[in-house]
């Protein structure tokens, strides 16, 4: 014969059952606000960077600075004067080593 071993679920349990993960859920809701909002604050700070940093080029694009080249060095044109320079020629770089690599060490002895 089988005995059933209790009644209904005791209030310990249905706060168990039902508070806790209702409150983990409610915590990860409010976790993830949070995140949100600190996400969208970084971005627009960046844009206002990113918006200063552009007006500050136009203005000193205005004023006849001159462009940057690739190594952020600003180039100054006299005025009227654009030369083109001829391409440089790009080299192929041989690989060094050719073979397996070795090291100069000594030989471990056992």
């Amino acid at each position: 014969m089988v005995v059933r071993a209790g009644g209904p679920p005791s209030t310990n349990q249905l706060i168990l059952a039902f508070v806790l993960p209702l409150s983990l859920f409610v915590g990860t809701l409010v976790t993830a606000a949070r995140v949100a909002d600190d996400l969208d604050d970084r971005f627009l700070r960046e844009m206002e960077i990113n918006r200063a940093i552009l007006e500050e080029n136009e203005a000193s694009d205005e004023d006849g600075a001159g462009e940057e080249d690739d190594d952020g060095n600003i180039i100054v044109y006299d005025e009227g004067e654009e030369e083109e320079l001829p391409p440089v020629p790009v080299e192929e770089k041989e690989p060094a080593v050719v073979g397996p690599r070795t090291r100069n060490r000594p030989r471990r002895r056992v």
